[in-house]
């Protein structure tokens, strides 16, 4: 006996068929409150997936409810903001849907249309089930059909009819497939086809350009260096000699991204950003009293102050407060050596996911402090090891990993014969990727490559040199010195919102790249110009938010023109019998007897 197909055509292949499938108040009031929030997990394919499912509903089963009505109309108006107008500024697609809607937006708290990733990914898998259903409903009659024929056919027909059911099996896999959602940010399928081709490019801009996706730091050269910040999904490392400031920097840029990245939005606005530092070395309480020290200018050490004394120092003079404008939080977790594998990573994310947290940087010191998954018994591969799942861990979820390791013998002895000479070189230049650490798989799986190590000019003056050794981005620079803080032998300078104060050289080039009209001073004149103006040292805490050149202005109408004399300079021969140096008081009194000198 042979079974033919039915001449009708097969529901399956009728296009726009209208499914009676009913969707409760409750669910549709979530998905009006779906398609204003602002999230960024809320990408243009999910925003898709719903509006394929407005269209494939059989609106005459709701006619005779008013409230489901209003809502369907809200949803189609919300999506048409988005999706045709192609609007994403929140207050703006909002005002597109008030303005067009008939009805009273009653239903929804315009106080609270924020959603967070569980009820997103809530609204994703329920829409992606009714689209399911909806496809399952118009296959079904088609399905039965090729299934009872394969069971009735000839034996000499059953083949061309097996065909049609894996026909029908592929096209219901790529369907599934294609209405499938994720809401991590790296799950981004790309294709040529149209539909696929321009949800997948909206979703890449709309994450690219999103300006939450650098964390600058606050020093100029080392943003340039960056390529603009520490962008989400890469992995950066620092190399430096043991007790060097491998981990004074890691704190120094925490504090520093903490204070620059103002007005930080979050992708999940329902969360708090956090920069998280995992601590392998230093417990809790050494980096606490470090940061007190990095933030509060003239410390002297926390033990020696009261408890009101160090909270009020820490809130009002290291701004390390929770606000509106700097709504970055920074958590610190200490972990013993080697107790924790790279797994951790997932556990402490979802810990502080449940607090209320979003991690937007994690921390870690150092690399070879954490063990890799896959336990390799050889250093050097396992060091490989762990950097890949950082970069895995970095690309999941969409965030800068920043780690520290140690640079190799070849280079403690380049740094230390420096050290030996009179006349010290710029070491760090002589530096390479064959100097960083025990493995150089690090450095293939990494984003970002620095070494680092301090170095003083010839007047004593601490710096942090930085030299780029592997980047993916476009960098500005690949070689910068950055002064310490005046006094403060721990703090970095920030002059980001200021005259650049990083040195281009310590040993060779001594000018300052100040980029201002494309010309260079010399350190002298540019510091004597900022010390002048601030009266007192550069590098003083007070004037780390903004530092300017002084502006020398003659005024006419000024009685007192003496300020605006330039007095030549007097070279004093220093008498041979001495041995005393120069110091600040002995060129003031100096200057005072010039001065009573006419």
């Amino acid at each position: 006996m042979v079974i033919t197909k039915p001449v009708s055509s097969s529901p399956y292949k009728k296009k726009n068929q209208k499914v009676r499938m009913n969707i409760d108040l409750r669910t549709l009031t979530i998905f009006c409150k779906y398609v204003l929030s602002s999230s960024s997990y809320v990408r243009s394919s999910h925003l898709m997936n719903l509006k394929k499912l407005m269209a494939c509903l059989d609106r005459s089963m709701f006619e005779n409810d008013i409230e489901k009505i209003k809502r369907l109309r809200f949803i189609d108006l919300a999506l048409e903001a988005r999706i045709d107008n192609n609007l994403s500024n929140q207050e703006m697609f909002l005002a597109h849907t008030l303005s067009n809607y008939e009805y009273e937006a009653d239903f929804i708290n315009m106080n609270d249309i924020e959603m967070n990733k569980n009820e997103i990914e809530w609204v994703n898998k329920a829409v992606e089930g009714f689209l399911k259903y909806n496809f399952i409903y118009e296959i079904t009659d088609e399905m039965l059909d090729v299934c009872t024929r394969i069971k009735n056919s000839d034996l000499s027909q059953r083949l061309s009819v097996i065909e049609e059911f894996e026909s029908l099996m592929k096209k219901s896999q790529n369907y599934f497939r294609e209405v499938k959602q994720e809401t991590n940010a790296t799950d981004i399928q790309f294709s040529l086809r149209d539909g696929p081709f321009q949800k997948s490019l909206r979703d890449t801009y709309n994450l690219i350009t999103n300006p939450s996706r650098r964390l600058i730091t606050g020093m100029q050269g080392f943003n340039e260096m960056l390529g603009g910040g520490f962008e989400s999904g890469r992995v950066y490392m620092f190399f430096g000699l043991s007790g060097m400031g491998k981990s004074l920097l890691l704190l120094n840029i925490i504090y520093q991204m903490k204070r620059a990245n103002k007005n930080y939005k979050t992708k999940d606005p329902t969360k708090t950003p956090c920069i998280v530092l995992l601590t392998m070395e230093n417990t809790v309480v050494e980096t606490l009293t470090r940061l007190f020290d990095l933030s509060v200018s003239n410390s002297i050490g926390m033990e020696n102050y009261a408890f009101d004394d160090v909270l009020s120092k820490l809130r009002n003079e290291g701004e390390l407060v929770l606000t509106n404008e700097s709504p970055i939080d920074i958590v610190i977790r200490y972990k013993a050596n080697r107790s924790v594998d790279t797994n951790y990573l997932y556990e402490l994310y979802d810990d502080l996911d449940s607090d209320g947290y979003e991690i937007i940087c994690l921390v870690q010191d150092h690399v070879k402090r954490i063990r890799s998954i896959w336990g390799s018994a050889d250093l050097r591969l396992e060091l490989g090891d762990v950097v890949n799942e950082f970069k895995v861990f970095a690309a999941e979820k969409d965030i800068p990993v920043i780690t520290n390791s140690h640079l190799n013998r070849d280079a403690a002895r380049v740094v230390e014969e420096d050290a030996a000479k009179a006349n010290h070189t710029d070491v760090v230049m002589k530096l390479g990727k064959s100097n960083a650490g025990e493995s150089l798989l690090m450095i293939d799986n990494l984003d970002g490559a620095f070494i680092i190590n301090p170095d003083y000019d010839d007047d004593c003056n601490k710096y942090m040199v930085i030299k780029s050794i592997k980047t993916r981005t476009k960098e500005g620079r690949t070689y910068i010195v950055q002064p310490f803080v005046y006094g403060n032998s721990i703090r970095l300078v920030e002059d980001l919102n200021g005259a650049p104060m990083f040195v281009e050289s310590l040993h060779q080039n001594r000018g300052i790249s100040t980029r201002i009209n494309g010309v260079k001073s010399s350190s002298t004149n540019v510091l004597n110009s900022l010390q002048a103006y601030n009266g007192g040292n550069s590098f003083n805490n007070n004037n780390v938010k903004s530092l300017t050149l002084k502006e020398d202005k003659y005024d006419d109408d000024e009685t007192d023109i003496n300020n605006n004399i330039i007095t030549p300079i007097h070279f004093v021969n220093k008498p041979d019998h001495t041995d005393e140096k120069l110091t600040t008081e002995s060129l003031k009194e100096l200057a005072e007897k010039l001065r009573n000198a006419g």
